[in-house]
């Protein structure tokens, strides 16, 4: 619990988000990863994606939009649908988080030996696999 609270918590995204130089919280980068990998998409796609409730999703949209970090736009083939497109200063600021992200990660880990981080992967793995259970 402790490792994910500081990993995905307010802090941790505060800090991420400084250092990157971009002014924005959790769910805005839920929704610009979300754009940065899937492209333009519609609210309800986008709330998928994200894993934001819907109307979470709107509200940080028009900020978003309003910051110029992405564009809304009638879905073509349905008007009442809103299509979501991350601009190139949205896309920078994702790639300005993600980068100081593994920076932090990178300046964490630096002082850990090869060995160790191989072991890390191991256990890391073997977490991964049983938490996913059988099959």
């Amino acid at each position: 619990m402790r490792i994910q609270r500081i990993g995905t918590g307010r802090e941790a995204a505060r800090r991420r988000a400084q250092r990157a130089g971009v002014n924005v919280g959790r769910p805005a980068i839920s929704i610009l990863t979300a754009l940065h990998h899937h492209g333009s998409l519609r609210l309800s796609a986008l709330s998928a994606h994200s894993g934001l409730e819907a109307p979470l999703v709107s509200r940080e949209v028009r900020v978003l939009a309003d910051e110029g970090l992405v564009t809304r736009e009638a879905d073509p083939a349905d008007g009442r649908a809103v299509i979501v497109a991350l601009t190139e200063p949205g896309a920078t600021a994702y790639r300005s988080y993600r980068t100081a992200t593994d920076d932090i990660i990178a300046e964490t880990f630096s002082t850990w030996t090869a060995p160790d981080l191989d072991r890390l992967a191991v256990y890391l793995e073997r977490v991964a696999h049983d938490f996913a259970g059988p099959g």
